[in-house]
This record gives C-alpha cells, sequence and structure tokens, in this order.
C-alpha cells in the first residue's frame, strides 16, 4: 500500500488534473458574463470590424446556450502522447461537467457539480476500498487541498467563450478563410492574445467581467504565457465548431484542438451512486494532516 504522503500526492494531482481540464481544455464555466460588445480596433492582423463583429455575434450566441459537448486533444512541452478527451458541459445557470480523458494509455473519468468533484481513476481503486469513485469535497477541504475550491472557483468563472471574448476585445481577430470542418462548412479566424492586451482591457467595456479579466491575467501568469494563438471556426449556423490555441510559455508551447457540437442541448451529468463513492476528502486532509505533524517532529528534532 502507498505511504499517506504518496496517496495525498495522487490525489491532490487528480483534483488539479480536473480544475486544469475546466479552465483549460474546456474552457468551462459559468453563466451570467452578458455579450460581447464595446468591439476593439483593427487590431495587430488587420481584424476589422467585420470580422470582430462576426465572431462577437458567435460568442453572444454560444454564451446563450447554456450546454455544450467537446472533444478535443492537448499537447504538453515533454509528453510525448497528447491527452484526449471528451466532455459535455452546462454552463448555465450552475456549473455541471463530466469527462473522459485517456492519459499516457490510462482512462481517467471526472465529474464537477457544484463543489464536488468525482474522479474515476483505477489505479486508485485498492486505495479506496475497491470503490470505483473518489469525492473531493471543495467545501471541507482545507490545507493545500482547500486551495482548490479557489481555483475550481477561477474555473467556473470562464465559459467556453471567455477567451475568444478577451481576443474580441483587444481588437486582434483577423478572417483567414474558410473550410469543412466536422461536415460544416466554416469560417476560419484569428488571433493572438497577450498579457499586455489583457492588461489593457476593462470590465467597463463589456466583454469580460472584472472577475473574469483577473482570472484570465492570473491563468496566463501563473502558467507563464507570454502569447496565445487562437483559430476559430465558426458554422454557417453561427456557432463555434473548432478552436486551436497555441501558447507559448516559459516551458515551452502547449498546444490544443477542442471540437465544440450540440450547443444548447440537453445533457445528462449527475453524481455517481453513493455506494460506489468513496469519501477522498477526509482521507487526503488526514493524510496531509499526517504529513505536517510528521515534518513539524522532524524538524524539532
Amino acid at each position: 500500500m502507498m505511504g499517506t504522503k504518496a496517496r495525498f500526492g495522487i490525489g491532490a494531482a487528480a483534483a488539479s488534473l480536473a480544475v486544469l481540464a475546466v479552465a483549460g481544455c474546456s474552457g468551462s464555466g459559468s453563466s451570467g458574463t452578458g455579450g460581447v460588445t464595446g468591439l476593439g480596433g483593427g487590431g495587430t492582423n488587420g481584424g476589422g470590424s467585420a470580422a470582430l463583429s462576426l465572431v462577437a455575434d458567435a460568442m453572444n450566441k454560444a454564451n446563450s446556450a447554456g450546454t455544450v459537448k467537446i472533444t478535443g486533444t492537448v499537447t504538453e512541452p515533454g509528453v510525448t502522447n497528447p491527452v484526449t478527451m471528451t466532455a459535455q458541459e452546462q454552463y448555465s445557470p450552475e456549473v455541471e461537467m463530466s469527462m473522459t480523458m485517456q492519459v499516457n494509455g490510462q482512462s481517467l473519468s471526472e465529474i464537477l457539480i457544484g463543489d464536488k468533484i468525482y474522479m474515476d481513476y483505477p489505479a486508485l481503486s485498492s486505495e479506496m476500498g475497491g470503490k470505483q469513485w473518489g469525492e473531493i469535497d471543495l467545501t471541507q477541504a482545507n490545507g493545500s487541498l482547500g486551495s482548490l475550491s479557489s481555483l475550481v472557483d477561477s474555473a467556473k468563472n470562464q465559459n467556453p467563450t471567455t477567451q475568444i471574448s478577451a481576443l474580441v476585445a483587444s481588437g486582434d481577430v483577423a478572417k483567414v478563410g474558410t473550410g469543412t470542418v466536422d461536415g460544416q462548412q466554416t469560417t476560419h479566424y484569428s488571433g493572438t492574445l497577450t498579457p499586455g492586451e489583457l492588461a489593457t482591457l476593462s470590465a467597463k467595456s463589456g466583454q469580460l467581467s472584472a472577475s473574469q479579466i483577473s482570472t484570465l491575467k492570473s491563468l496566463m501568469q501563473t502558467g507563464g504565457v507570454s502569447s496565445e494563438k487562437i483559430d476559430l471556426w465558426i458554422s454557417s449556423s453561427g456557432l463555434p465548431v473548432e478552436m486551436k490555441y497555441s501558447s507559448k510559455t516559459s516551458a515551452g508551447t502547449v498546444t490544443g484542438d477542442m471540437h465544440m457540437s450540440d450547443w444548447g442541448a440537453s445533457v445528462a451529468i449527475g453524481a455517481p451512486p453513493a455506494s460506489q463513492v468513496y469519501d477522498m476528502t477526509s482521507a487526503l486532509t488526514g493524510a496531509e494532516a499526517s504529513a505536517s505533524a510528521a515534518a513539524a517532529a522532524n524538524s524539532s528534532g
């Protein structure tokens, strides 16, 4: 059996993956952001008002949909195999998400409902009494686990259009061309978002709330992102079909390719049966307390 420190590390990493998936992969989030208004100028790519207006309209339409299904891949520096994922998400009126990822040949499933994260990680089954799902209740977590609450809150403050809305607000959007994506005729737009451009955005313009702008700044700063190139394909129905991003970070380039569908369709997201759930919150906070006590004893000795 693993030691308490090892178990804590795995659990914290698992919860962090859930948060990262929400904040980065799916761009998950909440409603209540309003529309994209007060468009910026022409931008460095010569986007022009027509491209900005069309992308802004698509963001408003997607923002109002309330639900979306996503499939995609994320590749990080030094990682040979990309992470693949499928997800369905409700971001209005409340945030709920279910997702399955393929990571290094393993299938990992996660569900986010309110302040609870459920994780189906086969490698942890023996540590959870053979139960399928581990649960972390963010309202009860403390210590380093408690910091996950603020991360999830930040993730909830984003929605599937937030990054692109920021791009529109910066004015850096250009029409690239047309093409067929997932069997749909689309128009391709592109632009680049930088920390400097985020610094000039204001909640007063109506594109994003002050909290969303702050969260985006924090995510870029924490990840050491110097720039993020975003490519977006919008269908003739006026909704996003695919988004690719390439983020230049201090550790290298992170890329993602997200395909979006079923905007506004019903989603079925629910907590696992209680009989299949292991209370990971108590186990991990207890393990952290034990590790902290041991560390304190060692230092005093």
